[in-house]
């Protein structure tokens, strides 16, 4: 079949359908591009909490921005965190603003308790600190609470503890966590790890779990380990195995990976293994399992690697005998390595005389934006059925180089 034949039976195969020509790869394409986005924003929202806890706040703030302004899932903890670092950087005035900012964007949002009580700390310092049990409307009492605590701890606490095991609305529960949770007393310390356990309030035991992780860092592992090891709550279990991002320790992702029962749980390590750069760790973990489930969840998981993900991908894609996995590999090396990742592509699609398999990198080559190398293989290929799935990916491309090659083929 000529270029002119192949070119008509497409368009005839898409009018019998009735879908456009040369789409079939757009909902991949539009999957991969947002599980990529998604997975760049939470390495991203990682490096922004790892600023918080070494206080490099204008680096946090200026990080918190960027994530905030993509509009993504992360944008709305990111306000909070920049108004945070605002108010640590000596910028109460713009923490305020970015609060209201976050209020008015998320009416309903997750984090507006948390923003809430910051506004709370920013307009309570006085040297005058009300008793919180004498106020009756909740904002009050945080003012009153955030204020003793910072002038009267011991008389604070106790103060939280009654708010904590006490009657009291989740909204002002959450907001005296978030007081406790500034404070780096033993005392106030202790108490937030109780929370954090569960032996105080379940409903408020994730926050707290957050909380602890951000305030204390690594400081926090040993108890973070305990409380995933006694938990039999798998929302309690990702609330922990998240934490480790934060405070930048992969060996129990490991663990977890290596060990959890639950493939939800292991998705969950796996993933947050790749956000952490832990490269090293998923390659030995893709060797060591026989499970094609966490296989593919690591394939998946090495995207916001960057380059070094990039290049664990390459590695499986050379080496993997399975086929579904050799695919997804090369698919994901794609979105990981972009055009630095053309020339292994180009070595695998002329190494694998598999239809399959080179359909496959056509896609990856595609997702890396690479229309000069899809136009030269296009141009070589004998395989009509690779040959249209590589005209396919051309089509979907705004380069001139793909525009050419498709007056080419009309015009033969």
């Amino acid at each position: 079949m000529n270029t002119k034949s192949l070119l008509f039976a497409t368009l005839l195969l898409a009018l019998a359908s009735g879908r456009p020509a040369f789409c079939t790869e757009a909902p991949l394409a539009a999957f991969n591009d947002n599980a990529a986005a998604n997975a760049k924003e939470d390495a991203l929202y990682s490096e922004g909490t790892r600023a918080i806890n070494d206080a490099r706040w204008a680096q946090a703030e200026s990080i918190f921005t960027n994530i905030a302004q993509q509009h993504g899932a992360r944008a709305e903890a990111a306000l909070y965190w920049k108004a945070y670092a605002e108010n640590k950087q000596g910028n109460p005035t713009r923490a305020l603003e970015t609060c209201s900012q976050l209020k008015q964007a998320y009416l309903h949002g997750t984090w507006s308790n948390e923003c809430g009580a910051l506004e709370i700390e920013i307009r309570g310092k006085s040297d005058a600190p009300v008793t919180p049990q004498a106020e009756q409307d909740e904002d009050l009492k945080l003012l009153a609470l955030n204020s003793l605590m910072q002038q009267d701890e011991s008389r604070a606490l106790p103060v939280i503890q009654q708010i904590l095991n006490g009657d009291k609305s989740e909204k002002l529960k959450s907001r005296a966590l978030f007081v406790l949770a500034q404070d780096q007393s033993p005392q106030a310390q202790a108490l937030l790890g109780q929370v954090a356990r569960g032996e105080r309030n379940p409903a408020l035991q994730r926050k707290a779990i957050e909380m602890l992780a951000i305030g204390r860092g690594k400081q926090a592992a040993d108890t973070l380990a305990a409380i995933y090891r006694e938990s039999t709550n798998d929302e309690v279990k990702t609330a922990v195995l998240h934490t480790y991002l934060i405070i930048g320790t992969p060996d129990p992702l490991v663990e977890a990976a290596r060990h959890e029962t639950k493939q939800e749980l292991v998705r969950t390590a796996v993933h947050t293994l790749g956000a952490m750069g832990a490269t090293s760790q998923l390659l030995a973990l893709y060797h060591d399992t026989n499970s094609s489930e966490t296989k593919a969840e690591v394939i998946s998981g090495l995207i916001p690697a960057g380059q070094k993900g990039a290049d664990a991908l390459s590695s499986i894609a050379s080496s993997e005998q399975d086929p579904e996995l050799r695919r997804k590999a090369i698919r994901n090396l794609g979105i990981a390595g972009g055009m630095s990742a053309a020339p292994s592509l180009v070595a695998t699609y002329k190494k694998n005389a598999d239809p399959e398999t080179r359909k496959t990198v056509a896609q990856a080559l595609f997702l890396a934006g690479d229309s000069h190398d899809l136009v030269e293989l296009a141009r070589a290929e004998k395989d009509p059925g690779v040959k249209q799935s590589i005209v396919q990916q051309l089509s979907l491309m705004h380069s001139k180089e793909a525009t050419d090659y498709m007056l080419e083929i009309l015009n033969k």
